[in-house]
């Protein structure tokens, strides 16, 4: 095997996976990232603190 075929096939065993995955790990990011807000919003317009609960301390309630 060359060097460039070695390079070439690196870049699609670790390029591959990697760009599959990144939409769903900006998403799962931007998901976060939104409900954080959304719950400092609500908290805000209730009156309540606006520290947002997250999901494991209700679940630990």
């Amino acid at each position: 095997m060359t060097n460039t075929a070695a390079y070439a096939l690196a870049l699609v065993l670790i390029g591959g996976p990697t760009v599959m995955l990144t939409p769903f790990v900006v998403a799962c990011l931007l998901a976060a990232q939104h409900s954080q807000q959304v719950a400092d919003d609500i908290a805000h317009q209730a009156g309540a603190p606006s520290v947002a609960t997250s999901r494991r301390e209700l679940i630990a309630r």
